[in-house]
């Protein structure tokens, strides 16, 4: 009499450890926790810099008084003409607002699952340069051009309002104009698909901080200036990154094992991880039970 061996539960055990080892597990999970902690963190910050009014407004001066220097005051000039266009003025309101987390998010979920190699740096340098704005808005609060005279908020005037009439009320800081990191977000989203793609339209891109630019101006939520000092972030930290990749080698970080390894073995541990457990191919066998006496 024959006996069959099922071999179903390891077949689920291995499936499951190779999903868990895999970048869909517990690399997943840990990317999902880090980008949750980071806008935890965003947030409590944003909580803690946004009270000094008197502050923001002074150097909201210092800002016209600086761009008056360098004969670039345009903000006002660009606002009030396109105030006779109200259908412009409502679109980038709107681009202002739905084009800034959900972007960040989709570029990300993107990298994430069809270009893995690219989302580490692209990842990296969003929070880089979103904390050095954090750090700025801490030591250097500024008003937007939208609480000065001669400005028009226009998205509580057209819509949608997403900022309360008291500077110091809701979670969002109203007081962080510099540096922009709705300018500063859509061009590193620029610079990641550009990156990624080799397409010749992947330029077409640029458009979008370009869009995003004349957006954070007409709205009045910023002035130039906050653009141009994010952009020189976001230089900054790719300079930065360039050092320390110079440094590091091939090597990579594993979270795993909380140390450098090099991109040969990580790449080796994910090609096993991801290859079928040698128990879920393996066929079922007969095993005869019966003995002869």
């Amino acid at each position: 009499m024959g006996t069959t061996v099922q071999s179903g539960g390891r077949d689920v055990t291995g499936s499951i450890a190779s999903w868990w080892r895999s970048r869909y597990g517990f690399r997943l999970l840990l990317e999902i926790g880090i980008c949750a902690g980071l806008l935890v963190i965003y947030r409590t910050i944003r909580l803690f810099t946004r009270g000094d009014l008197r502050a923001a407004f002074d150097n909201a001066r210092g800002v016209i008084s600086f761009e008056t220097w360098l004969g670039l005051p345009f903000e006002d000039n660009l606002q009030q003409f396109l105030l006779d266009h109200p259908t412009i003025i409502k679109l980038l309101n709107q681009y202002y607002v739905v084009f800034h987390f959900p972007a960040a998010i989709g570029l990300l979920l993107w990298l994430y699952w069809r270009h893995h190699g690219h989302y580490s740096f692209v990842r990296n340098l969003m929070a880089f340069v979103t904390f050095s704005a954090l750090v700025i808005h801490l030591i250097f609060p500024l008003a937007p051009p939208r609480m000065m005279a001669g400005f028009v908020d226009t998205m509580a005037t057209f819509g949608p309002s997403i900022y309360p009439a008291n500077a110091l009320d809701g979670a969002a800081n109203q007081i962080a104009a510099m540096p922009s990191l709705h300018f500063g977000w859509a061009m590193i989203e620029a610079i990641a698909v550009i990156m990624v793609l080799k397409s010749p339209w992947r330029y077409l891109i640029l458009i979008h901080p370009a869009l995003m630019t004349l957006a954070i101006i007409a709205t009045a939520n910023h002035w130039w200036i906050d653009a141009a000092v994010a952009g020189i972030l976001i230089m900054a930290a790719i300079g930065v990154y360039r050092v320390v990749q110079a440094w590091v080698g091939d090597r990579r970080w594993s979270w795993t094992k909380l140390r450098f390894q090099t991109a040969a073995g990580l790449d080796q541990l994910e090609a096993h991880a991801n290859s079928a457990s040698p128990t879920a191919n393996a066929p079922q066998r007969d095993v005869d039970s019966s003995t002869t006496s």
